[in-house]
């Protein structure tokens, strides 16, 4: 198996990212960039004190080098069982408090506004590119619901061409 998926709309398959994962193994992937190249924006635009929710989380490196700067309250998903379980083993002894679940972005199952910053970096993409971004959009739903309401709340989305940065408002829209 290629690692590359065949059609564009393979990106957003569970089955997909679980091939992707066994082959792919233990080493990282870093999609758009990584800790060192994303550093300044995240810095600038979610705390060390903020509950961050990691949408898509791979096998990326990110969320461990934040906790190693001093980020506590990173709950990492992803809809791999295959990675969560890696990152998980990967991650238990030396950063007993970072999260790892197996969760589906479009349905959390978290509580509404219990979230200050959701980080993407990628996720977005292979979303969109299934039932003509309806996915995208349902993924999008879901993170301006758990994320808090008002304040200058933030949805960092990375892709290739650029990065967004949304505020959620009252109302449970992001602008």
């Amino acid at each position: 198996m290629s690692l590359l998926p065949r059609t564009a709309e393979e990106f957003s398959s569970a089955d997909y990212w679980e091939r992707f994962f066994r082959k792919r193994g233990e080493k990282a992937f870093e999609w758009y960039g990584d800790y060192n190249s994303l550093c300044g924006v995240l810095h600038k635009y979610i705390k060390p004190k903020d509950k961050v929710l990691v949408v898509g989380c791979g096998n990326s490196e990110l969320s461990e080098q934040l906790y190693d700067v001093g980020y506590r309250h990173l709950t990492n998903i992803d809809i791999s069982e295959t990675v969560v379980s890696h990152m998980n083993q990967r991650n238990v002894q030396r950063r007993p408090d970072l999260i790892f679940e197996q969760v589906d972005a479009t349905q959390t199952g978290y509580e509404n506004g219990s979230y200050q910053a959701a980080l993407d970096k990628g996720t977005l993409d292979a979303m969109a590119s299934e039932e003509e971004g309806a996915l995208a959009g349902r993924m999008l739903a879901e993170v301006a619901r758990v994320l808090t309401v008002g304040g200058s709340h933030s949805l960092l989305h990375f892709s290739l061409r650029c990065y967004v940065i949304q505020y959620c408002k009252q109302g449970g829209g992001c602008v």
